[in-house]
């Protein structure tokens, strides 16, 4: 069986995993997303450039240093994301290959969606950073329906198609919760009680009285990222259609 496929398999069930404890307490282990940045850092090691995969695995370490080791923080964080960044663009230089920069590129941009409060989970960004570093492209074995084209599939790349479609999915879904719970009325919010949004998975937006605010649903986001995963693998890129 091929590694990769053994890979998404065992990466799958990590994300699985995970999206069951997002819908149940939105509250994720960082378990999840070492496991899943070892699987990254085994696949680049098994390149069959030695010394391009060696230094794209020591740049993931970076970037999970900084991640997921808490004294790594200011001036410090700053030399470890550099350094990340420094190994991958080598790594691309040595081996002549894109999807280093590709890596590298997709990681900054999530980075930097949480630093701007783009997005806000720091378990999604977490995710999407250490997927990046397991497909940076298309495997073989998938793309059933929709095959990449290049060049434009280094800018439509895995990432970009799963970020896409977990984003579609998280809008539509909230739309319908919204829609439902405003009696018709409203899409993007609807209003309910302090105690009830207490209670519930919710982003308050705005207080409206002393017992009522108005809020939008907290969405489980690594769901709509693990169906995203597996429509992105197995069926491929729905943006290639277009093209």
């Amino acid at each position: 069986m091929d590694i990769i496929l053994i890979v998404f398999i065992a990466v799958t069930a990590v994300m699985v995993s995970a999206s069951v404890w997002d819908v149940r307490s939105r509250e994720v282990s960082d378990a999840h997303w070492m496991a899943i940045g070892v699987m990254g850092m085994a696949v680049a090691l098994m390149s069959d450039d030695l010394l391009a995969g060696a230094v794209t695995a020591a740049g993931y370490l970076m970037f999970m240093l900084y991640m997921f080791v808490e004294r790594v923080k200011g001036t410090l964080a700053l030399l470890v994301i550099s350094a990340g960044m420094a190994m991958l663009l080598m790594a691309a230089l040595e081996s002549e290959e894109v999807y280093p920069m590709v890596t590298l590129v997709m990681t900054m941009i999530f980075l930097l969606m949480y630093a701007t409060g783009a997005m806000k989970g720091g378990a999604d960004v977490k995710a999407l950073v250490v997927l990046s570093f397991v497909f940076p492209a298309y495997p073989e074995f998938g793309s059933l329906v929709w095959e990449p084209v290049y060049p434009q599939g280094y800018i439509f790349n895995p990432m970009f198609s799963i970020l896409l479609i977990a984003l579609v999915i998280s809008v539509v879904y909230a739309i319908i919760v919204n829609h439902h719970r405003s009696g018709g009325k409203r899409i993007a919010s609807y209003v309910t009680t302090k105690a009830e949004a207490e209670s519930s998975f919710v982003w308050v937006l705005e207080k409206m009285d002393d017992e009522n605010v108005r809020v939008t649903p907290m969405i489980p986001f690594l769901v709509p990222m693990t169906v995203g995963l597996l429509i992105t693998v197995i069926l491929g890129c729905p943006l290639f259609a277009l093209i």
